[in-house]
């Protein structure tokens, strides 16, 4: 029977830039909505709707770097091969 490929672990670095990008998204996000409710008058609602999309692009991209990590295997699962140890008559 083949060896499943090892899958890859993140590191340290990794997860501190997946904690800082989200981060930095929903800043950037509240930052600009509150530029624009101030430029608007329109308190707090670009400023919750820039924390919403800085939260969803936050997330895009953190799955993005964890992708490859999640996968397990290259072949897809409906080519798997029978193992040889188990018998399936009943002899």
């Amino acid at each position: 029977m083949g060896r499943v490929p090892d899958r890859p672990t993140p590191n340290g670095i990794t997860l501190l830039g997946i904690g800082s990008m989200l981060g930095i998204c929903v800043g950037v996000g509240a930052f600009l909505g509150v530029l624009g409710d101030r430029a608007l008058g329109s308190a707090p609602l670009f400023a919750l709707l820039g924390v919403l999309v800085g939260i969803l692009v936050g997330a895009a991209g953190a799955y993005q770097v964890i992708r490859p990590y999640t996968r397990t295997s290259s072949a897809p699962a409906d080519k798997a091969r029978p193992d040889n140890d188990v018998r399936s008559d009943d002899r």
